[in-house]
């Protein structure tokens, strides 16, 4: 036992008491009892009646200065950002139910470790407000001008990526972690259970990323945005801002059916993942026809050939991914 003098600090309020150090690391819990007039008495290791569980979430072992959490707690101008960019989709009680919702999911005996914040539906907010706040940036007057065909292609690009980021369930993990997570046991048991009888290893191993990448991949994420986040109305809207014509190659040059919604669905994570993986855009242009179209963008394949243009971009993105942080949030104030 090392029993010497600790300094707990429970927000403004300090503590200085004695305490077996050894007891003390990262997330490590303590409770503390208080006075009638809320300052802190006693911090004990064991429980009791009436002491209120804190977790450390930061040791100064210079001077044995322990900074102690009760709860995750969200600052007011959080809220108020999300309603200055949404709030025509949803109301500050929705709001505020959803941070709460979200803020009472972090463990405060993890809240030291980065992934704890960093895999809850709050980071997913928070870079949704940035990757907004960009786009606001690069659509301002000079900077359109110095981007020219580069400026559209590159806004609906970042609005793009904001598809799968909030199409992402709530307790995603990537590959690795998923592997050795012990909350996601049942999951890989029953990935593990489907490739028994693959013999090859390499085969097993490709089997069971794309178990994950079937709950967890970016694909999978997009598409839930698009099929179970955005609100119906939105999403016709959406597919509706796209054209593919698409014809016989010559000499035929026959006009085959229109695209689907799903050919529309696959036309936009393609377009996201171009950009990301293969340099490629899609060069913006004049508008025509009383709608803000693109330059049509021909592509051969074997049997036919299509012309691609997309109308009210990257306006029309934009107001997707507000609208979508709205559902996301309505939804997620629901799930646990």
């Amino acid at each position: 036992m090392s029993v010497d003098y600790v300094i707990f600090a429970l927000g403004p309020r300090t503590l200085r008491t004695q305490f077996d150090r050894a007891q003390l690391k990262l997330g490590s819990i303590v409770y503390v009892r208080f006075s009638p007039s809320e300052e802190p008495i006693t911090i004990s290791g064991q429980e009791s009646d009436g002491a209120i569980p804190y977790a450390v979430q930061w040791i100064a072992p210079s001077e044995w200065y322990v900074v102690l959490a009760e709860r995750f707690s969200v600052r007011p101008e959080f809220a108020q950002r999300i309603q200055d960019e949404i709030g025509e989709h949803i109301s500050r009680e929705d709001i505020d139910t959803a941070i709460r919702s979200f803020a009472d999911r972090v463990r405060i005996d993890h809240l030291y470790k980065t992934n704890e914040l960093g895999n809850n539906p709050l980071a997913v907010v928070h870079t949704v407000l940035e990757r907004m706040y960009l786009c606001t940036r690069l659509q301002q007057p000079e900077v359109e001008r110095a981007l020219f065909a580069y400026h559209e292609p590159l806004i609906s690009y970042l609005y793009l990526t904001c598809f799968d980021r909030l199409g992402q369930p709530a307790n995603w993990l990537d590959f690795g972690s998923w592997l050795a997570s012990s909350q996601h046991k049942g999951e890989r048991e029953i990935a593990l259970s489907e490739i028994l009888h693959v013999a090859d290893v390499v085969n097993a191993a490709r089997s069971l990323h794309a178990h994950h990448a079937s709950v967890y991949g970016v694909k999978y994420s997009f598409f839930r945005f698009l099929r179970e986040v955005l609100p119906r109305d939105t999403y016709k809207e959406l597919l509706d801002s796209i054209e593919i014509e698409k014809l016989r190659n010559p000499p035929g040059l026959e006009r085959l059916p229109e695209a689907t919604d799903a050919e529309k669905e696959a036309y936009l994570f393609k377009r996201r993942n171009d950009y990301t993986h293969k340099a490629d855009f899609r060069p913006s242009g004049p508008g025509g026809l009383g709608r803000n179209y693109s330059i049509p963008v021909q592509e051969f394949h074997a049997e036919y050939w299509t012309s691609t243009r997309t109308s009210n971009w990257p306006a029309l993105l934009g107001r997707v991914v507000r609208v979508g942080l709205a559902s996301y949030l309505r939804r997620g104030a629901g799930e646990k």
